[in-house]
């Protein structure tokens, strides 16, 4: 098959995993389209990581790698230097873990070419485990149009879409200065999306079969090493980095919705031993000018975990006082299944 007259930049961070990242990387030398270049920017991997990548750009002049060379360490900066250096019309930014499908970047290519109005295109993605690419309803299936207002979903944390989802044009990312923020560990793909709907970006949902999957992994994650002080100011400062960018777009009109995305962030912070105080405060403290109302009310949710904490349960005691939060996200989970399975049988059809 000729290879379309256009070119792809494809931005890959690595950090180790030999074995993932050779899936990854076959997975794209898989698809029936050429004309890519792929940045595998390695952010410090071990010799074994680093001699496949080497080896994989001896036989392949499509592939390049290059060596952070700037701090600080992680993902973000590592994505900061491959849109830098990017040669290709268009730009799409995967993890070195994952796993896409042979038709993933022909159907990207082809599909924002037809849409010179948009600036991205949102593409649905299923999961990857145990080595098999599965496209069947799944908690962590992005890239579907689930609701009318993506910002209300943003600012509540039930991320729409993750940056892997998306086919960029390079020329925008550029033109609006968009880059990622170096100083956040985890939620940097929200930080990331939400700016550029706030740039204006135009973006559009594509009609097309789930080409991506993400890799489930329940060990390693980073977002769930949560209790060290460094993760506790990078969680604080995406949330008050939400609040600012969500007050630019829509004032207080998203604010229920923050208060919900603040409430994830503190949930996920909690352990089986109970509240994890540093990370509830600092919470509460960082929203304090921004929404006084806000920053009081959990608080209150706070002092009230912590005497039920005397009385019941620690799991018990923090779910408590977020109730009507946790029904809130209940029923969400179930309206979102049903809508993607929806959408992924229409597809079929």
């Amino acid at each position: 098959m000729e290879p379309l007259r256009t070119s792809l930049s494809i931005i890959m961070p690595v950090f180790n995993h030999r074995d993932e990242v050779r899936t990854m990387i076959d997975s794209i030398l898989a698809n029936d389209f050429n004309a890519w270049e792929l940045l595998a920017v390695d952010d410090g991997s071990g010799e074994d990581t680093l001699q496949l990548l080497e080896s994989y750009a001896a036989v392949d002049s499509r592939i390049r790698v290059v060596r952070r060379s700037r701090q600080p360490k992680g993902a973000q900066t590592c994505r900061n230097m491959g849109l830098e250096m990017a040669r290709g019309e268009f730009v799409i930014v995967f993890d070195s873990d994952d796993y896409i499908a042979p038709y993933c970047l022909r159907q990207r290519v082809e599909m924002l070419q037809k849409r010179p109005d948009l600036d991205f295109l949102v593409f649905p993605s299923g999961v990857f485990v145990d080595e098999r690419f599965v496209t069947e309803p799944h908690p962590y299936a992005f890239g579907f149009r689930v609701a009318e207002d993506d910002v209300a979903l943003f600012a509540s944390r039930r991320l729409p879409f993750i940056v892997w989802n998306n086919i960029y044009r390079t020329e925008s990312l550029r033109r609006h200065n968009l880059t990622w923020d170096v100083n956040l560990l985890s939620l940097q793909d929200a930080d990331f999306n939400i700016s550029a709907i706030a740039a204006g970006l135009r973006y559009d949902y594509a009609e097309a079969p789930q080409d991506y999957g993400y890799r489930i992994i329940t060990m390693s994650s980073i977002s769930k090493k949560i209790n060290t002080q460094a993760h506790v100011d990078s969680h604080v400062r995406a949330n008050s980095r939400m609040y600012d960018t969500v007050r630019r777009i829509g004032g207080k009109r998203y604010d229920r919705s923050l208060y919900d995305g603040m409430l994830r962030i503190y949930n996920s912070g909690m352990t089986g031993k109970g509240i994890n105080r540093s990370l509830a405060e600092a919470l509460a403290d960082s929203v304090s000018k921004r929404c006084p109302y806000h920053s009081r009310l959990l608080k209150l949710q706070i002092r009230l975990t912590l005497l039920l904490q005397k009385l019941l349960p620690a799991r018990l005691a923090r779910q408590l006082p977020v109730a009507a939060y946790l029904l809130r996200e209940a029923r969400w989970r179930k309206k979102k299944t049903a809508i993607i399975n929806s959408l992924i049988e229409t597809q079929k059809h």
